[in-house]
């Protein structure tokens, strides 16, 4: 990082001061900038409520005041998520949700002023997908990379995206990002990118607007309306057919359109379709693999999938864009929810329409957890890891040189019996009271109460050795094994090499797969599996894996780990910084479901001038006493130097006051009357 002199830094603030634009409308950087500049106002906002008419109701797709229930409203400053009457508070960026879309460049330095403007609340604003190669201090994890930005504070996020890609941007304090806190992050393409006006950019999320996130994850509601009660496609969405407004997509046949699906969501699995249109998907988690025409996309959160759809077949019209829960580990079809969205499809140059279309009952279904679909005979599964990067698609990811060491972490994602913390290998994290990257010193990351089968409580970090090769085995098995985890890596996007998945019996129960031991003593179903290996030791040179892609494997950074199952990725450890890992589903972070990968921290470079520290404060000092209350302890404790000190000053005090006296009484004498103050003649003129 450049080290600013104070000159420098008030003509920089000053010049993004003149330049950012702050709009719920998003923000484009202009293509031959070198430096952008725009900003983020983080501050409370509310579901259905204008800001002129107050409280609002829907009445059969219209939005009406309370007070006035005459009167139409715009739907244009409103927030109405799935149309419910009654108003949840909401944390935004620019008042929207979603948050405004950010566009730019790949390769341009983009500068971000994040204003806190909650009255009560912290906050941070993390760059989901962004490696942030050489800029560390810019992930945005509240005391992992930073101090959170107070109340009343602003922070200036400066970075440069080198790959294209659909990404997004969200809090990272708590479960804000569950209460409106995110907005997608756009970086395009120099070349080849379809024009900004077709692109179409898709917020998934589930929605409760009965109970706000806090209350859902502190409050015992005894599972009594806790669950999602609607699914909401860029903030929109309706509840039991009541007609809120729907989020409606135009697009002509005769242009490229390209859709960018991003899973802002707290929890659920969703599965999206656009019901008789094939989806012709080309990227994930901003990066570009072998097409596949697929009919549905299961989607986790945080992950994102890039579109086209495959229109040759399909007249004009309106088209229903549909998504689904999927609940548990069989991912079963949740009945009573249902997201809605419309594409109002065109066809200005009457292109003609193909009338041989594909009338197959099989379904083709990408990103299953599993190879075959539990109970489900009419669906073909494509598991990320059957997906191919491009051949040509080449990519540098170093600030220090690779070398030729590799190393291979198992670690297992889940909540282990007895006390079934939400761990990676039976380590529940607690989260640090300091800026991990700023502070490192004042860091304890010592587990030293986890073994093999015992839980604990810890900072949990992971050294990654400088310039080395990284193997994780990410599994889900053991006793902690419940349903399958999203799991994303800041710092990095990895190489998906390959998934290990349970298998089905002709009953559709699932069974846990069985390439990874446990314990050497105990069973899987019986073991935490805090201390995994391979059973085949002939693994541990993971290319002698069967079926492992080292070739041409996809790239993601969230990656779904199945119940019973595992998935293994490779990184190099060349991207100095602490950067998290965590599960995505928020509840299973904030209990524990994380660490910190403490990357070549030797290698960190100058961090930005001005950084904050944090730190709780513990040593407050005693009142000072007064000199009658000390006590004969606190004497007894002088040192003899002080004691001598105050003996001898006591001694001189009493002598000065001695001879004050001898002298006032000798002065007094002299006074008398019959004496003289005058000196004999004799003194000054001599003896005669």
């Amino acid at each position: 990082m450049k080290e600013w002199t104070l000159l420098g830094i008030l003509v920089r603030v000053v010049l993004i001061l003149l330049t950012m634009q702050s709009s719920s409308d998003g923000f484009v950087c202009e293509k031959d900038a070198i430096h952008c500049h725009t900003s983020l106002i983080i501050d409370n906002a509310f579901t259905m409520i204008d800001p002129i008419n107050g409280p609002l109701f829907v009445d059969e797709g219209t939005l009406r005041p309370i007070s006035q229930p005459d009167k139409e409203v715009s739907i244009e400053n409103v927030i109405t998520a799935d149309g419910w009457n009654t108003t949840l508070p909401l944390l935004t960026a620019n008042k929207s949700m979603p948050g405004p879309p950010i566009f730019l460049y790949q390769n341009q330095t983009i500068t971000i002023i994040v204003q806190n403007n909650l009255i009560n609340e912290a906050v941070t604003i993390h760059w989901h997908g962004i490696d942030q190669l050489g800029w560390p201090a810019m992930d945005g994890v509240a005391f992992v990379t930073q101090c959170p930005i107070l109340p009343g504070q602003f922070f200036n996020y400066t970075f440069q995206p080198r790959f294209s890609g659909t990404y997004w941007y969200h809090s990272h304090v708590g479960n804000q990002r569950d209460m409106g806190l995110y907005g997608a992050f756009i970086v395009l393409k120099r070349e080849g990118e379809v024009p900004i006006n077709n692109q179409h950019i898709i917020h998934l999320q589930e929605w409760n607007h009965k109970f706000g996130p806090i209350t859902l994850l502190k409050a015992n509601l005894n599972n009594t309306s806790s669950s999602s009660e609607s699914i909401l496609i860029n903030g929109k969405g309706e509840f039991e057919n009541n007609e809120a407004p729907h989020e409606v997509f135009q697009l002509d046949k005769s242009n490229s359109h390209l859709f960018r699906m991003i899973g802002v969501g707290s929890a659920d699995v969703l599965l999206f379709s656009v019901p008789g249109i094939p989806l012709i998907v080309k990227e994930t988690d901003g990066y570009p693999f072998v097409p596949k025409t697929v009919n549905e996309i299961i989607i986790y959160p945080a992950e994102r999938y890039d579109f086209e759809l495959d229109l040759k077949n399909i007249r004009e019209g309106v088209y229903n864009m549909t998504v689904h829960i999927l609940e548990r580990k069989y991912l079963e079809k949740r009945q009573n929810v249902f997201g809605l969205g419309l594409i109002n499809i065109t066809n200005s140059l009457s292109l003609p329409v193909n009338s041989s279309a594909s009338t197959s009952n099989i379904k083709t279904v990408l990103n299953c957890p599993f190879e075959v679909f539990p109970n489900e005979t009419k669906i073909e599964c494509i598991p990320v890891s059957f997906l191919k990067s491009r051949p040509s698609f080449r990519l540098e990811f170093d600030i220090i040189p690779p070398t030729q060491e590799t190393f291979t972490h198992f670690l297992n994602f889940g909540f282990p019996k007895e006390k079934e913390y939400s761990s990676i290998n039976g380590k529940k994290f607690i989260w640090p009271t300091v800026s991990a990257l700023t502070q490192p010193s004042e860091l304890n990351t010592s587990c030293a109460n986890c073994d093999a089968e015992t839980s604990c409580e810890c900072t949990h970090a992971l050294n990654l050795k400088s310039g080395s090769e990284i193997i994780m085995v990410l599994s889900n098995i053991g006793t902690g094994a419940v349903i399958t985890h999203p799991i994303h890596m800041h710092g990095h996007t990895f190489e998906v090499l390959k998934m290990g998945f349970p298998s089905v019996n002709e009953t559709g129960f699932l069974i846990p797969n069985n390439d990874i031991q446990c314990s050497p003593t105990l069973a899987n179903n019986k073991s935490q599996c805090n201390n995994a290996t391979w059973r085949n030791a002939t693994w541990n040179d993971y290319r002698s894996i069967p079926n492992i892609n080292v070739e041409d494997p996809v790239r993601k950074d969230t990656i779904v780990v199945p119940y019973g199952g595992y998935s293994i990725i490779r990184i190099w450890a060349t991207n100095p910084g602490v950067w998290f890992m965590h599960c995505h589903i928020d509840q299973h972070m904030i209990e524990g479901m994380a660490l910190m990968l403490n990357e070549s921290f030797e290698n960190i470079g100058d961090l930005p001038i001005g950084l904050q520290t944090c730190h709780n404060f513990k040593n407050q000092p005693s009142a000072p006493k007064s000199f009658f209350q000390a006590s004969e302890e606190n004497i007894s404790e002088m040192s003899s130097a002080t004691i001598g000190l105050i003996v001898t000053s006591v001694i001189l005090f009493l002598a000065l006051v001695i001879l004050s006296l001898i002298l006032l009484r000798t002065c007094r004498k002299l006074g008398e009357p019959g004496q003289s103050l005058n000196m004999p003649m004799s003194s000054i003129h001599g003896r005669e």
